[in-house]
């Protein structure tokens, strides 16, 4: 059984602000309706979304090309390790 929303991590605090108020739409009029669907979870208590700083976003080692230490400290983050022994 699920209890209460699912979390949602993003580092992006306009997207946030869009997602819990509905007051931003007229600044986002050029985007299509079917992209709402995140304010309308979170309204619905599905979704609760939080920011997290960039330096701290694990997925970004799947979505973009990172340096040698970033990947280094997403692979912490992620819970990976170097070896395969133990």
């Amino acid at each position: 059984e699920i209890k209460g929303a699912s979390i949602l991590y993003l580092d992006n605090q306009s997207a946030i602000a869009v997602s819990r108020n509905p007051e931003h739409h007229g600044r986002m009029k050029h985007l299509d309706l079917r992209y709402y669907w995140l304010r309308d979870v979170c309204k619905a208590g599905l979704v609760d979304v939080r920011y997290i700083p960039i330096k701290s976003m694990p997925a970004d080692i799947m979505t973009k090309v990172l340096p040698k230490v970033a990947v280094a400290e997403s692979r912490v983050m992620l819970g990976l390790r170097d070896d395969l022994a133990a």
